[in-house]
């Protein structure tokens, strides 16, 4: 599926919800014509499918060119971070459409598969770090790493609809700091 389908697709279920947008507004908003359409999906529920697929290929494609670096796993970590922050604010009209449409996906096993590939990066980076006495071991790793996620995906909706006088360099920094405070022990 090209990515001119899968961007007009994701505007499209953003604006409108997915349920609510139907081929045929799918179909004119590329200027193409409904049988054209179902060439790049066979359904609604495929191109759903296919967006949600993308981003996530996408995050595990830079986890993986992240973790092949020499860096220390906290400086992979922070640059992951980075990334996660960076992509939900620029794409955030798919990630709307993932939170909000997962439960219509076609086959959630696969989805699962890559969400899960790409939790194992972001604890696998954590344990490194909490071995070598960087972040703290006496949270649950489980915890640590959906915080992290949680704090690098939630905040860029806010800052992308509010812009309250922040740039993105200060909320990724903001909400890193946030994330360390928590995962690091207290110097005493």
């Amino acid at each position: 599926m090209t990515d001119s389908v899968l961007e007009a697709a994701s505007n499209l279920f953003a604006e409108k919800g997915f349920h609510e947008t139907s081929t045929d507004e799918l179909a004119n908003r590329l200027g193409i014509s409904k049988p054209t359409l179902y060439k790049y999906g066979s359904s609604k529920a495929a191109i759903l499918q296919a967006i949600v697929r993308r981003n996530h290929e996408r995050a595990l494609d830079e986890a993986r060119r992240i973790a092949a670096g020499k860096a220390a796993s906290l400086d992979q970590l922070r640059e992951l971070f980075r990334f996660h922050t960076h992509f939900a604010i620029e794409h955030r009209h798919e990630v709307r459409i993932i939170d909000g449409e997962r439960h219509r996906l076609t086959d959630r096993d696969e989805i699962d598969r890559l969400a899960g590939e790409y939790l194992s990066f972001i604890k696998s980076l954590i344990t490194d770090a909490q071995k070598s006495g960087e972040l703290r071991d006496d949270i649950p790793l489980e915890l640590i790493a959906r915080s992290f996620i949680a704090l690098a995906l939630g905040p860029s909706k806010w800052f992308v609809e509010k812009k309250k006088g922040l740039s993105e360099e200060e909320v990724i920094e903001a909400n890193w700091s946030l994330f360390m405070r928590g995962s690091t022990r207290s110097k005493k």
